[in-house]
């Protein structure tokens, strides 16, 4: 077994260190834990995203291409799975 030995200042500066390495992770882990607010779009929001009629928002709809939420008679749909979508049917050109 090998033993090392350092003067107490460094050792101290060591474990200061340390310690201010373990805030740093432990606010970065408060931060990602922090649920992401969620962005709701219109019907004419998205019909503008991507470029499409009503009529083919519904057709998308029905056939659960997008998912959406209905409250009432006003339909939404989450930002991030327009940009799913969106990211899903992208064509690299070569």
């Amino acid at each position: 077994m090998d033993c090392i030995l350092i003067e107490t200042s460094a050792y101290n500066d060591l474990q200061a260190h340390i310690q201010c390495l373990l805030e740093r992770v432990s606010a970065l882990q408060q931060l990602s834990d922090k649920p992401r607010s969620v962005r709701w779009l219109t019907t004419d929001d998205v019909c503008k995203a991507l470029s499409i009629t009503k009529r083919a928002l519904q057709y998308y709809r029905s056939c659960g291409i997008i998912p959406y939420t209905s409250m009432g008679n006003k339909v939404l749909f989450r930002e991030d799975d327009v940009r799913r979508l969106l990211e899903k049917n992208l064509i690299h050109n070569a």
